[in-house]
């Protein structure tokens, strides 16, 4: 055992196992077997694997991570990402790094790579290498760089050049990565979560990105884009053999994401920032799974190499590097998405080394690894001690077979055997042979391919054709009709990327039986004109069945919110009075549309919400988009509207004989404000309403509400806790200083603690400055208990800078420093040494867990989840308990970093950030209760570098209680 420098926190120490022996520990599904392909002191640090026409293998080793060479960090921004001191220069200008791409080369075709060489050295946060189309394509963020190699003997022709630049490099965890062929010919990447992006090529200027999406690249039109966004920490995408992307993500309960085209997934909305698309108002999820619900399944493929038993074909194969095994999954269609199924593993290993970080499949169809392998894992700590000498390539294959490339150089093949290729049960040949075909435009091969994808349906023979440059109209419309739906849906996607109106897209639309097909056109109609897209819009949303599809509601919303900027063209489309009464219309077009001419609030776009209300043919369709204004201007006032809409809502209240009360609150109506007074005096002849009245309170300031807000805050109008939390969270929207001392009196130690109600009051008081300095005088004078004082509180308090309160706070709960302080090492030494030594009784540690933990972790579906659950760490490591409970500020998993908002008008408010709009950020509390706070009132919002979770958690429990909280939490790990 060592100890780390800096920090002090300890890791294990135990030496690499030679690759022999580790071969001997793999535990591997019946009928398959794991070979050694590469292993140190050839490579080291591998992340990323891609073959060339050649069959040889191409390995990116990431020797320079964690930090870039000749950068220094200036400070961490306030969503703690690293701010260097200046961009660093295209390799090889600049500071070189230890990254280098090497090729490894089966010489004699026996399916050994028996030789290697090393072909660009010195660079610097390279993430992953391609070979085609004139020479290689390094990612080397921030950076896109092309090294000519026109003869391809391995040497470049020239210095690289930079086709596309302003990838982030704030966090190198999650970086522009995963570069991958498209079958079309595009380049497509991934990006992770934490970094942001302003890419420019010679084209495309400013894309502007933060984090999680899937990106393409055009090498000879120069157009760089977003394919789709989200999807969390992106680090491995996978095309599949129809075209559709995929990628893994580090979170659990999940295998992946599937993308389709322009879409929208979700995000960690604290520090990776709301959609680029402030109206897109939804997105997608991962794709459902039954299985192992562990984090994480970020190295990501899908097995179609034709080498493994036919029931691993279609599978997704997934390695989890933290859990030292890899899983293997079924893909089901689930509507136009899919969902996943788990079986039995592909395989395990006792060694905690193993750190799988790629997983492809290769042009012998095996399965191939980049094993990172290293003890350490967690890439918090500053510390650079990886272990930089380490690092293997594995490879999975049946147990009775000796897998090798057969096809040689595919770039000396004619284009008839390409052609044939085309058939190939390896994915990789297939779609190989596609590029090769393509980066010839040889039009010669017209006819050929047109009669491929006549008679054989072929995929392969399409791309070909576009990438050539013959697919045109005429065939569009032959193949619109196509019986195979592979076919029609990837005509209708490369009419799209032409941004090609086609007069039969929308006759298509009304009758197409494949769901993912209608999914592509809606993707498209995007991309088109107004009138072409909305027609094809028109049409799909009259497929009833689509209403309760995964995607397909928010594809159609998504391709009519493309044009909303066109109102002519939206007019048209409503003039239609049969269109307002379909489901998906109804359900998920008219709130958001109105939503978002509501949200973006100028005359021209406030003038279209009157428009439709005045053209919905019922008070059905009125209510709804009545609804979706609401929706615009959720914690904020509605500012003054044009005489227009004032008109049209005033005739929608007149209509149904009686005001809508929340929306006129909201426009500052002063028959509304006395009206939802009155109502919070009596609120329980209409609960909800009050409830909703008081919470709109809580986001538009109107001082005659106080005096009812405390009533109820305090219980004198109410017994209903949901209402009283309400109540207290209102009132930090006003400033009287008898708040304070009014919720001290109601809520002080000798009240019980019921509901939260206390912890709630607690936080309010933390609000706004002379609240919590009155709060801090009861619990500097002892009349307040500290251990009642929740944690998130004593954080909040912390985050003040007048010098009262601070001296205050240190005065009551000590200073707090988010390194380890010597006494914090020396006690992880000894709780190390005493897990180890002894076992406990897990299910006496079980009552520990939920008084200690379950409050705010989750484990085996118990607990809240408040903090992130708990089953998918390693659990089974001593030295991850005890780090992660005795130092919390060590690692704060990310969508768990908490933040602090200080706002216009003197309030302080924390939590972690749930959701972000460009107009409003919301805050979840300890609590899980929310606070939605207008941008516009937003002085500042700053990430907290301290966890939620206390760091003297264990302080009040004995060895033995330690013990067998110890082997709750671990129960079940290997």
């Amino acid at each position: 055992m060592r100890t780390r420098p800096g920090r002090g926190v300890m890791r294990d120490d135990s030496e690499p196992t030679p690759v022999d022996i580790a071969l001997t520990q793999f535990e591997v599904i019946e009928g398959l077997e794991i070979q050694s392909v590469a292993a140190e002191p050839d490579i080291s640090q591998p992340l990323f694997i891609s073959w060339d026409s050649r069959g040889r293998m191409w390995v990116v080793q990431y020797r320079q991570y964690q930090f870039p060479a000749g950068l220094k960090i200036v400070r961490y921004d306030q969503h703690l990402r690293a701010v260097f001191d200046r961009v660093p220069e295209p390799p090889p200008l600049g500071t070189p790094g230890a990254d280098k791409v090497t090729v490894f080369e089966d010489t004699d075709g026996d399916g050994v790579y028996d030789s290697h060489k090393d072909i660009i050295t010195g660079l610097n946060i390279a993430s992953s290498v391609q070979v085609g189309h004139g020479g290689i394509w390094v990612l080397n963020p921030p950076y896109l760089l092309f090294y000519p190699d026109a003869n391809q003997d391995d040497v470049p022709d020239a210095d690289p050049e930079v086709h596309l630049a302003g990838f982030g490099l704030q966090d190198t965890h999650s970086v522009a990565n995963s570069l991958t062929w498209g079958p079309d010919g595009w380049l497509y990447g991934c990006n992770g979560s934490t970094t942001v992006g302003d890419v420019s090529s010679a084209v495309t200027k400013g894309v502007r990105f933060q984090g999680q999406c899937v990106w393409r690249y055009h090498p000879d039109t120069k157009v760089f884009e977003i394919y789709a966004e989200g999807g969390g920490n992106n680090f491995s995408l996978e095309i599949d053999s129809k075209g559709r992307v995929f990628t893994g993500t580090n979170g659990g309960n999940t295998r992946g994401y599937y993308f389709p085209q322009g879409s929208y997934s979700e995000k960690n909305w604290g520090k990776h920032g709301p959609l680029t698309n402030p109206y897109a108002f939804g997105f997608f999820h991962a794709m459902k799974f039954d299985g192992d619900g562990r984090r994480f399944p970020q190295a990501f493929c899908i097995y179609e190499g034709g080498l493994l038993p036919t029931e691993y074909e279609q599978g997704i194969i997934a390695p989890n590097s933290l859990h030292n095994l890899v899983w293997h999954s079924q893909r089901i269609p689930d509507g136009s998405t899919y969902r996943t199924v788990d079986l039995p593993n592909l395989l395990e290993t006792s060694d905690r080394w193993f750190r799988p970080v790629y997983a492809g499949v290769g042009p012998d169809g095996a399965v191939y690894m980049a094993d990172w392998y290293d003890s350490r894992l967690s890439h918090v700590s500053p510390v650079d001690d990886w272990h930089k000498e380490s690092g293997r390539i594995y490879r999975v294959v049946p147990s009775d077979a000796s897998p090798s490339y057969q096809q040689g150089d595919l770039n000396k093949a004619s284009n008839e055997e390409l052609m044939s290729y085309f058939s190939h049960q390896n994915k990789w040949v297939r779609q190989r042979a596609v590029l090769e075909l393509g980066w010839r435009g040889d039009a010669a091969v017209t006819e050929p391919l047109i009669k491929l994808v006549d008679e054989q349906a072929s995929l392969e023979a399409l791309w070909a054709l576009s990438m050539i440059g013959r697919f045109d109209a005429t065939l569009a419309s032959r193949w619109l009709s196509h019986s195979d739906a592979h076919i029609r849906r990837w005509v209708v996607r490369l009419l799209g990327d032409r941004h090609e109106d086609h007069s039969g897209l929308a006759v298509m639309a009304a009758t197409e039986p494949d769901v993912q097909v209608r999914s592509q056109l809606a993707a498209t109609a995007k991309r088109l004109s107004p009138a072409v897209g909305l027609d094809i819009v028109a049409a799909l949303l009259r497929h009833e069945n689509d209403a309760h599809d995964p995607h397909m509601p928010l594809m159609n919303w998504w391709a009519i919110e493309a044009h909303a900027d066109v109102w002519p063209a939206v007019a048209t489309m409503f003039a239609d009075k049969s269109i307002w009464n379909l489901s998906m219309v109804k359900h998920d077009v008219l709130r958001r549309l109105i939503q978002r001419y509501a949200s973006a609030s100028d005359d021209e776009n406030l003038h279209h919400c009157a428009q439709l209300i005045e053209m919905a043919p019922d008070d059905e369709a009125r209510a709804l988009l009545i609804q979706g204004i609401d929706m615009a201007y959720q914690g904020r006032a509605i500012p003054q509207l044009p005489i227009s809409l004032d008109r049209a809502l005033a005739e929608y209240k007149a209509s149904l004989g009686e005001s809508n009360l929340i929306l006129s609150l909201r426009r500052g109506d002063s028959r509304a404000i006395v009206d939802a007074i009155e109502l919070l005096a009596s609120p329980q002849s209409n609960l909800p309403l009050a409830i909703e009245a008081a919470n709109v309170f809580g986001e538009i300031h109107h001082p005659d509400a106080t005096k009812n807000l405390l009533a109820l805050a305090t219980g004198n109008r109410t017994s209903e806790p949901a209402l009283q939390r309400v109540a207290i969270a209102s009132l930090r929207k006003y400033d009287a200083a008898s708040i304070g001392t009014t919720l001290l009196a109601s809520f002080g130690s000798r009240v019980s603690e019921e509901h939260g109600l206390r912890a709630a009051a607690f936080r309010t008081l933390a609000s706004r400055p002379v609240w919590a300095l009155q709060l801090l005088e009861e619990l500097t004078q002892w009349r307040l208990q500290r251990d009642h004082v929740p944690y998130d509180v004593i954080q909040q308090l912390r985050t003040y800078e007048d010098p009262q309160i601070a001296e205050q706070v240190k005065r009551v709960f000590g200073p707090i420093s988010t390194t380890a302080t010597p006494e914090q090492i020396l006690e992880t030494n000894r709780l190390r040494e005493m897990l180890a030594a002894t076992p406990g009784d897990a299910q006496a540690g079980k009552k520990i867990f939920a008084k200690a933990c379950g409050v705010c972790h989750q484990l085996f579906g118990e607990g809240s989840k408040i903090g992130p659950p708990l089953d998918g760490y390693e659990r089974g490591k001593i030295g991850f308990w005890v780090d992660s409970i005795v130092l919390p500020n060590l690692e704060i998993r990310e969508g768990y970093q908490s933040y602090v908002v200080l706002t216009e008008d003197g309030r302080v408010i924390n939590g972690v950030i749930a959701e972000q709009t460009p107009t409003t950020v919301t805050v979840r509390n300890a609590d899980s209760q929310t606070t939605m706070i207008a941008r516009d009132e937003i002085e500042t919002l700053q990430a907290l570098p301290t966890s939620l979770m206390p760091s003297g958690l264990l302080n009040e429990y004995s060895d033995e209680q330690i013990r067998d909280l110890h082997a709750y939490l671990s129960l079940g790990a290997r």
